[in-house]
């Protein structure tokens, strides 16, 4: 076994290693990142999930001042959001997968229908990435020979896509999204199940919400590797933005079609 030694010693033969069929390249690392990535679903549930239904519940409280309403009108709120956050994930990364899908299928008929300007396409890819024409056109001869890595390396460096996506089936995004988004749904509810004022509901509700906002940031900050503090003050004020814009609309678009003003957010 032949290793180049520095930093880190890496593998560069081994013995029988011709006897194994080539394949894509997957490692524990980039399964871990993939698991990681769902950090995108759970900070968009939980956050629209104390957004969207802090602005109901607030709402309707100061509306209707009945308790057993506004915890009615808030778990409505939580159930159709996350039945509709669920679903919408998963359709939306089935359609992502036959996008990609089809792409692959009009890659595939290139490749059948015109080899030699693929080929040359695929040389000249690898010599904008720094090799030399003879070294493309050797390294493109070899994947050649094998078909799979030849499709993934044309829809890499043609597309910037990864094929595997297309196989990639999987319910964890949607429930994770839907998981997250019952959870943040939860938070403005909770003071009305423990108290009958709906002021001091709505102002405990809106602490809550700064609170799991802030507890969001800083997991996602955990995960990235960013100040826990900074990237919790980040959401807490994106959705601050987002909880005042709602309201501004609530108050003065409603008049403007003779409406009164609608208490979105309070």
């Amino acid at each position: 076994m032949k290793r180049i030694h520095g930093a880190q010693e890496v593998v560069v033969d081994v013995p029988g290693w011709r006897s194994v069929k080539p394949r894509i390249p997957d490692t524990a690392q980039r399964r871990q990142l993939e698991r990681e990535r769902s950090i995108r679903e759970i900070v968009f549930g939980a956050q629209d999930g104390i957004l969207t239904t802090l602005g109901i519940v607030t709402g309707v409280g100061v509306a209707a001042g009945h308790r057993p309403t506004v915890i009615i009108t808030g778990l409505l709120a939580l159930l159709a959001g996350t039945l509709s956050m669920g679903v919408g994930q998963y359709l939306g990364g089935k359609s992502e997968r036959e996008v990609v899908q089809a792409t692959i299928d009009m890659e595939k008929a290139e490749m059948d229908a015109h080899p030699q300007d693929e080929f040359a396409e695929q040389v000249a890819y690898y010599k904008l990435k720094g090799f030399s024409s003879e070294e493309a056109h050797t390294i493109v001869s070899r994947l050649v020979k094998n078909p799979e890595i030849y499709l993934y390396e044309m829809m890499r460096d043609e597309f910037g896509i990864d094929p595997r996506i297309a196989k990639e089936y999987s319910l964890r995004p949607a429930f994770a999204m839907a998981a997250s988004y019952a959870a943040g749904s939860l938070i403005p509810i909770l003071p009305y199940l423990f108290t009958g004022s709906p002021v001091i509901a709505a102002i405990a509700g809106l602490v809550l919400a700064v609170i799991g906002l802030f507890a969001i940031g800083a997991f996602a900050a955990r995960l990235s590797g960013r100040n826990p503090f900074a990237k919790g003050i980040e959401i807490v004020l994106y959705g601050a933005g987002v909880f005042v814009i709602a309201y501004l609309a609530g108050r003065f678009i409603p008049p403007l079609f003779g409406h009164a003003p609608v208490s979105v957010g309070g």
